[in-house]
């Protein structure tokens, strides 16, 4: 049988999708029976979207293991969107700027969440990462100026740089203990207070940069590097204790707490 194959770019990344079903995009791994959510080249997904488990096409079964790169990207009509207990990795940019969705659930089944998957879904206020998550993107969550509560689970070994950068409705957040290194919550302006466990060996680049709203905070003794830029521009911070432990404190790292 032959089937179509589309083509779409998108910045540097190639889509492809050779099948449509209920108005999905999807990209086929015949030999597996799986099948990706894929991007259609022009994103008109609106409203409620469902995606299901498996689907039948020409006769056969698939099952649905994943959202690729870019696959809802830009669909500012979607409000909503239901992912399947199959999937087990959203990928790269697949939800960003979906700034018309307010609720969305990450199944059990899911282990990745890819480079910037929800940045600047400015309409969702709050979000559960399920504890089969190990992993999340740089920039998964940046500038979800509308979050307010974020559960981080104690499976993520892995926040990648400013996963959740400009989330400036974040008051509070707790890192689990199966984190090394924090580099992910620079313009948090809304940010008061932090737990840092005392998994935690690094603070990285830019970790609290610009979050004006941190009065204090403490290191815990695990440490042992301050990155560049730290806590530059945390105007609010009036008192840190620095433990015996750190052994390097990067350029600028305190630039601007007056």
């Amino acid at each position: 049988m032959l089937l179509l194959l589309f083509f779409a770019i998108v910045g540097q990344t190639v889509s492809a999708y050779n099948c449509v079903v209920d108005g999905i995009y999807y990209y086929l791994d015949i030999s597996n029976h799986t099948a990706s959510v894929t991007h259609d080249g022009y994103q008109n997904y609106k409203g409620a979207v469902e995606i299901p488990n498996s689907f039948n096409y020409n006769g056969t079964s698939y099952s649905v293991t994943s959202i690729n790169s870019y696959a809802f990207w830009r669909c500012y009509g979607m409000t909503s969107i239901t992912i399947p207990s199959s999937v087990t990795s959203i990928g790269d940019h697949a939800f960003s700027e979906c700034s018309g969705l307010t609720s969305i659930t990450i199944p059990n089944s899911v282990t990745k969440i890819g480079d910037y998957a929800f940045s600047e879904c400015r309409g969702l206020t709050s979000i559960t990462i399920p504890n089969s998550v190990t992993s999340i993107g740089n920039g998964a969550f940046w500038g979800c100026s509308g979050l307010t509560s974020i559960t981080i689970p104690n499976s993520v070994t892995s926040i990648g740089s400013a996963a959740f950068g400009r989330c400036s409705g974040l008051t509070s957040i707790t890192i689990p203990n199966s984190v090394t290194s924090i580099n992910a919550f620079s313009e948090c302006s809304g940010l008061t207070s932090i737990t840092i466990p005392s998994s935690v060996t690094s603070i990285g680049d830019d970790a609290f940069r610009k979050c004006s709203g941190l009065t204090s905070i403490t290191i815990p003794s695990s440490v042992t590097s301050i990155g560049n830029n730290a806590f530059d521009g945390c105007i609010g911070l009036t008192s840190i204790t620095i433990p015996n432990s750190v052994t390097s404190i990067g350029n600028y790292a305190f630039d601007g707490c007056i």
